[in-house]
């Protein structure tokens, strides 16, 4: 399985179901859930287990269900020989949650990626995928824009994507999400100027997805592209200073490690040298061994 169909799989944040069941205990449920959260970036194998017995526990909840299939997803992209194993139970997983709450757009969403990050012998489908695209249209406007986005951008429609983007953010211009959208786009082009207008749009926007924190990403990444453009380095560093005050614990987003070494990577390009070991320094604090083996090459 790709790196691709991780990025997929991560790019959904999971929400936290209102029902409860009188056959499960909600608040052990509820912190298995929390815990298999919490080790996806750090330990997959633990997720797993935290995962499989809140399944047991709790059959019928689709935030379970929506969990188990980001975590069998990520075990899918790193193994070798379980690869189609652990990609049929992501794919079981992400249709049982859509099943259980047939509103919820946020679980048809998963699905669809799921569609569009696997390969066709491990479940992919194109079709599949803009099925539930238009599923998701027709119970939110909003969604549904999101949903045609990421659509186009993983099949390469570059044009379709355009349009849709331009009509976006024209239908929603206070919504800071279109513009986050669009210069994680623009960025994955190298078009790192226009994207730091998008991101900086973003950050400007007077509504904010109260779940995703389009904003806040939208201020890491200002850090982030000024790391990978080597331009506007003095506002990259001061946006990953706002972030690291103002990110709050157990979002999904990134972590206050790894914002500490983007930090330290922009500081390094002012040499800094002092602020370089103290944001390395706070950086090194996490078991996130991705960030530990950027801190070792750094």
């Amino acid at each position: 399985m790709s790196r691709k169909l991780t990025l997929l799989l991560l790019a959904g944040s999971l929400l936290t179901a209102n029902l409860t069941f009188a056959d499960a205990p909600a608040d052990q449920v509820d912190k298995l859930l929390e815990q298999a959260q919490a080790l996806l970036g750090s330990d997959i194998d633990d997720a797993e287990e935290k995962i499989e017995e809140a399944l047991e526990l709790a059959p019928k909840r689709a935030d379970v269900h929506f969990l188990c299939g980001q975590v069998m997803g990520i075990q899918a992209s790193q193994s070798i020989f379980s690869a189609l194993s652990y990609a049929g139970k992501s794919l079981d997983c992400f249709k049982q949650a859509a099943l259980l709450e047939p509103q919820n757009t946020d679980y048809k969403f998963g699905l669809m990626m799921f569609y569009l990050g696997a390969p066709g012998i491990a479940g992919g489908d194109t079709e599949l995928a803009w099925q539930q695209v238009n599923d998701i249209a027709a119970l939110d406007e909003q969604a549904g824009m999101r949903a045609k986005l990421n659509y186009y951008r993983q099949t390469d429609n570059d044009n379709a994507y355009t349009e849709t983007m331009t009509s976006a953010q024209q239908r929603y211009p206070d919504h800071a999400e279109f513009y986050y959208q669009h210069g994680l786009a623009l960025q994955q082009q190298e078009q790192y100027e226009q994207a730091l207008a998008q991101f900086t749009q973003a950050t400007n926007a007077p509504i904010d997805d109260e779940e995703a924190h389009f904003k806040l990403s939208a201020l890491y990444q200002i850090g982030r592209n000024a790391v990978f453009s080597k331009q506007s380095v003095q506002q990259g560093i001061e946006a990953l200073l706002d972030y690291v005050e103002a990110v709050p614990a157990d979002t999904g987003l990134p972590s206050e490690q790894w914002a500490h070494f983007r930090l330290a990577q922009l500081y390094r390009l002012t040499s800094a040298t002092d602020a370089v070991k103290q944001h390395l320094k706070l950086a090194a604090n996490t078991d996130d061994k991705q960030l530990q083996d950027n801190i070792d090459d750094f």
